[in-house]
């Protein structure tokens, strides 16, 4: 089943201790650290990565009493996780790979009150949640245009980057509350194809993502994010709470109509760092490379070596509509 509203979860990370101990030992080896005099100061076990079909892939550990899974199981055996699940659809695909190790599956546990917390669960707990929705723009020329105007918004404090590529707008990376993102599906997956992991998605999902535009916002919730808004335990999420966090960060929700210049007369190669510069972003390019770019820069009245108050292409306004993305009946019978 997908979701009626097409927020899904992509990457999850999530433990449960379980005192009464006595589980399988599951691991990917052991780091054992000594210290000068010889004693042993500690002992981790490091995840085991457990290999699915369509070269896909999670990691999951139990060193006897904490049971800890991580990576995206909508992606798990699957060729591609171009729409994924729900939060509970999430656990419960992640309960069933524990069981055919004879694992406990996570559960919510018990709400308790303590005196100086306040209200907690006992049950599994959550260290990250990766939420994102796909969005139809209509096609890629939109979407790579789309991109471009989204760079020069903010999310809170954080304010986009756009990739040389002009593929991928990020805002916050390296926080460690939260870290989002809007990028275009079809780049995303043709680049996967390149490599032997992204080998098996098919060219109907391939070329269904080129003709609609298809674009994805995606947001990374980290530990500090999850334990300040109450939901770092299993027993708080449910996906009506994932959806209300994904609407209040999204930047695309809350547009109506999004208007773009036309860049279509500067060679590719040429229109990040033109982005780059109108909206005062450092330009990353190797010396030579600078001013190569410049001059050629300079044919459409645009010097990158001077703060962006020259003229600049004639502006041509279009107008792009947006849609979340739902799975169509033959992606579902086909591939979910």
């Amino acid at each position: 089943m997908m979701n009626a509203f097409p927020v899904f979860v992509d990457y999850l990370t999530i433990r449960q201790v379980h005192d009464s101990g006595n589980l399988p030992i599951i691991n990917g080896g052991r780091v054992v650290r000594v210290d000068s005099d010889g004693e042993i100061e500690y002992v981790i076990d490091t995840r085991q990565g457990l290999e699915g079909s369509f070269d896909s892939r999670v990691e999951i550990r139990c060193d006897g009493h904490t049971v800890e899974f991580s990576g995206n199981i909508s992606r798990y055996g699957r060729p591609d996780n171009l729409f994924g699940f729900t939060f509970s659809e999430t656990i419960s695909r992640i309960n069933k790979l524990l069981e055919s190790f004879k694992l406990p599956p996570f559960t919510k546990g018990k709400l308790y009150r303590f005196a100086d917390s306040g209200w907690t669960w006992t049950g599994a707990r959550v260290s990250r949640i990766d939420i994102t929705c796909n969005y139809v723009t209509g096609s890629m020329q939109d979407s790579e245009a789309l991109l471009r105007s989204m760079a020069g918004h903010h999310i809170g404090r954080q304010k986009g980057s756009l990739s040389v590529n002009g593929a991928t707008v990020e805002y916050g990376r390296g926080s460690k509350y939260v870290y989002g993102k809007l990028y275009c599906k079809t780049t995303e997956l043709k680049k996967h194809r390149s490599r032997k992991s992204g080998s098996h998605v098919s060219d109907d999902v391939v070329q269904f993502c080129q003709s609609l535009g298809v674009i994805r916002e995606e947001f990374t919730l980290k530990s500090r994010f999850l334990l300040q808004n109450g939901l770092a335990y299993l027993g708080a999420i449910t996906d009506s709470e994932l959806i209300g966090v994904y609407m209040n960060r999204t930047q695309l929700q809350r547009l109506e109509k999004v208007e773009y210049e036309n860049f279509n007369d500067l060679p590719p190669r040429l229109r990040a760092t033109y982005v780059s510069w109108k909206y005062g972003y450092p330009i990353e390019l190797k010396k030579t490379q600078f001013y190569n770019h410049r001059k050629e820069l300079l044919k459409y009245g645009i010097d990158i070596s001077i703060p962006n108050n020259v003229q600049t292409l004639p502006v041509r306004v279009k107008t792009v509509e947006l849609a979340a993305l739902t799975a169509p009946d033959w992606y579902i019978q086909k591939y979910a």
